[in-house]
């Protein structure tokens, strides 16, 4: 959680992803980078793929006491896919690395196929889960 960016700036980064011919609005990722741009926009030292003088990284974060509202969101979409045990499809196993990564400050490959790194990956979505008490 010490990576996120002021709510003024994901703001701006996210109204600029929206207003972009690259975002596909039904998963909310990039066209380019393939990102889920809700967790992305969060993250201070990430930048715009297509061009990062659109958003850049930034040294301005701030460490909130719990998470913003729209990665609680995210964890529970993510959590209805992988619950099982098993993710549902490729996208909910590589939004679940890729918010893993976000809020645990983590670098582990979406396209992984370690068990071990997505069985972790799974336990802390799902401490989370259980912590936000998400229905």
């Amino acid at each position: 959680m010490k990576f996120f960016v002021p709510e003024n700036i994901y703001q701006d980064r996210i109204a600029i992803c929206k207003s972009c011919e690259h975002y596909l609005n039904l998963l909310g990722n990039c066209g380019i980078c393939k990102c889920f741009m809700k967790i992305k926009a969060r993250l201070a030292p990430m930048e715009c793929a297509t061009n990062p003088k659109k958003w850049e990284k930034t040294t301005k974060i701030e460490v909130p006491e719990d998470l913003p509202q729209e990665i609680i969101e995210e964890i529970k979409n993510v959590w209805q896919d992988i619950q099982s045990g098993v993710a549902s499809h490729i996208e909910a196993k590589n939004k679940m690395v890729e918010l893993y990564n976000a809020i645990y400050g983590t670098g582990y490959n979406p396209n992984t196929n370690c068990g071990s790194c997505l069985s972790a990956c799974r336990d802390g979505i799902q401490k989370l889960y259980n912590k936000y008490k998400i229905q």
